[in-house]
Order: structure tokens, then sequence, then C-alpha cells
């Protein structure tokens, strides 16, 4: 029959036994977990490298486009002074208007 230190062996030799599988689970979960986060990480930047050639495929014409077209406007648009020029002739244009039509309206009450 077994005694206590016949037993006491035995439950060390069962603690022994179960780290030395938990260390070896332990290096294998890691090891596992280091080649996921790995490949992980590898796909990541493939997928953003696709994403990338994707997105500069699509935007890109359009964008040059969008700057051809503002480049044009920019072509067509008067300049400041050419602006302030006209802004100054409306003002005499409008100051003619109004004499103009408070003359008309004298002549048309001296009639």
């Amino acid at each position: 029959m077994l005694d206590e230190k016949d037993l006491q062996a035995i439950a060390n030799l069962m603690d022994e036994k179960i780290r030395a599988s938990e260390a070896r689970m332990t290096e294998k979960i890691e090891a596992s977990e280091a080649r996921m986060t790995e490949r992980m990480e590898s796909r990541a930047q493939e997928s953003e490298s696709r994403m990338m050639a994707m997105m500069e495929a699509y935007f890109e014409p359009r964008f040059n486009l969008l700057g051809d077209q503002i480049k044009l406007l920019q072509e067509k648009m008067l300049p400041a002074e050419a602006l302030e020029d006209l802004e100054d002739r409306m003002d005499v244009a409008e100051a003619m208007l109004k004499q103009h039509s408070r003359e008309i309206e004298a002549l048309k009450k001296a009639q």
C-alpha cells in the first residue's frame, strides 16, 4: 500500500509533468500567436498596397482633370486691377444714369 511519502512523491511528479506540459503549451501558443500576428501584418500591408494602388488609379485622373479645370478658370478670370477699373466705371455709369433720370423727370414736369 502507498504511504503518505509515496503519494506526495506522485503528486510532485504530476505537478512537475503538468508544469512542463504547460510550459510547452505556452511556448507553442506564443509561437503560434507570433506567426499569426506576422501573417496578419503581412496581409494588412498587402491589402493597404492594393488599396493605395486602386485609389491612385481611381482618383489621380480625376484630380488631374479638376486641376486642369481650375487652371482654365483661372486663365479666364479677370485680374483684380481689371475688376477694380470695371467697378469704377460702373460707379460713374450709375451716377450718370441717376442724373439723366432726374433730368428726364424734370423735363416731363416742364411739359
